[in-house]
C-alpha cells in the first residue's frame, strides 16, 4: 500500500519512539501483582496485537504538539489498549472462545474467573490512568464509553441465536463494541495537546467512522477464509448474535435462510447450509456493498479530519483510514 505507507514515512521514527515507550506503559500496567488475576491480563497484553486505538491517540496528539508527545499522553494511550483488551478477556468467557491472537485463550490458561477478573483489574488500571491525567472530561467520555460497550454487549445479548437481526441493530453494536473506543482514543490525545473544541468533535466523528470501517473490514476479512471455515464461523456467531454485516446482507437477500441459521444455532444439523450461505453472500453482491460501506466510511473520517491543521502527524492519521479501504480491495 504504497499511499499509505507514504504517509507514515514522514513521522515513522518519532512514531516508532512512541510505540517503543507505549509497550513499557503496557507491561507496567499490572507489572506489581502476581496474581493469577493480573497474570490472565499480562498474559493477553503479552500476546501482542494492532495496537491501533493507542497510535490513532498518539497522531493525534502530535497533530497538536510538534515536539515529542507528553508523557501524559504516552499514558492515556495505554487506556484504550487497556479497555479494548478487557473487553476481549470478557469476550472469550462469554463466547467460550478457545484461541485468541493464534494463542489458547486466556481463560483456558488462568479459568474464567480468572479472566473475568483479569478484565475487570485491566478496566479499574485505565481508568486509574485517566484520573491521573486530571482532566475530567476525558474520565466522563471514558465512563459514556463503557456504557456504550455494555449497552452493545447486552444488545448481543439479547440477540442471541437470532438472524433476523437489522442493519440498525448491527450498527449500534458497532458503535459501541468498537467505533466508542475508537472516539476515546482521538479525543484524549488531541484534548490533551491543545485540539480547541471543533478540533476535537472533528477527531471524535473521524474515530467514529475509522471504528465502523475498522469492524467492517474485519467481517469482510472472515469471508476470505475456506468455505468450511466461514461456515463454522457463521454459525457460531449466529449463536452468539454477533452476525456479520456480509452475512446480514446475504440473509435479507434470501430471507428463507434465516429460519435455518436459526436452527444450526440450535445444534440441528444442515449439511447444505454452508454452500446455501456463500452462495447468497455471492447473490448478493454483499463482498462489493461491504467494501463501498468501508469507503463511504473512510472519506467521512477523512472529510472530518480537515479541522485538524495540516502536518505529518495529521496526514499519517488520514493514512489509518486509507489503510482499511486499502486492505478492503
Amino acid at each position: 500500500m504504497p499511499r499509505v505507507r507514504d504517509g507514515f514515512t514522514p513521522i515513522a521514527d518519532a512514531l516508532a519512539a512512541d510505540l517503543v515507550a507505549l509497550e513499557g506503559e503496557l507491561a507496567d500496567l499490572v507489572s506489581g501483582d502476581q496474581r493469577k488475576v493480573a497474570s490472565s491480563a499480562r498474559y493477553l497484553l503479552a500476546s501482542g496485537g494492532k495496537r491501533v486505538r493507542p497510535v490513532v491517540c498518539l497522531l493525534a496528539a502530535r497533530c497538536f504538539s510538534a515536539a515529542e508527545v507528553p508523557n501524559e499522553v504516552l499514558r492515556l494511550s495505554v487506556v484504550g489498549e487497556a479497555v479494548h483488551n478487557a473487553t476481549l478477556l470478557h469476550d472469550d468467557v462469554i463466547d467460550l472462545g478457545e484461541t485468541r491472537r493464534a494463542r489458547p485463550a486466556a481463560r483456558l490458561v488462568y479459568g474464567n474467573a480468572a479472566s473475568v477478573l483479569g478484565g475487570d483489574l485491566l478496566l479499574i488500571e485505565a481508568l486509574r490512568v485517566v484520573d491521573a491525567a486530571g482532566t475530567p472530561v476525558l474520565m466522563s467520555s471514558i465512563l459514556d464509553v463503557l456504557r456504550r460497550m455494555i449497552d452493545a454487549e447486552s444488545m448481543q445479548l439479547e440477540n442471541r441465536g437470532r438472524a433476523d437481526i437489522s442493519f440498525d441493530d448491527y450498527f449500534r453494536v458497532v458503535d459501541g463494541k468498537t467505533a466508542s473506543l475508537f472516539e476515546w482514543a482521538v479525543e484524549a490525545g488531541g484534548r490533551t495537546c491543545g485540539a480547541d473544541e471543533e478540533q476535537v468533535e472533528g477527531l471524535r466523528a473521524f474515530g467514529r467512522d475509522v471504528g465502523y470501517a475498522f469492524q467492517l473490514l474485519d467481517d469482510l476479512l472472515d469471508l476470505t477464509r475456506d468455505p468450511q471455515a466461514i461456515g463454522k464461523s457463521v454459525l457460531q456467531d449466529v449463536g452468539m448474535g454477533t452476525l456479520t454485516w456480509p452475512v446480514l446482507q446475504a440473509i435479507q437477500h434470501r430471507p428463507g435462510l434465516a429460519a435455518r441459521v436459526e436452527a444450526a444455532a440450535r445444534g440441528e444439523h444442515d449439511d447444505a447450509l454452508t454452500h446455501d450461505l456463500l452462495e447468497a453472500v455471492d447473490d448478493s453482491g454483499a463482498v462489493a456493498l461491504a467494501r463501498q460501506q468501508i469507503d463511504d466510511r473512510t472519506d467521512a473520517a477523512l472529510a472530518a479530519l480537515e479541522v485538524v491543521p495540516p502536518s505529518d502527524a495529521r496526514e499519517a492519521l488520514a493514512s489509518v483510514a486509507r489503510a482499511l479501504a486499502e486492505r478492503a480491495r
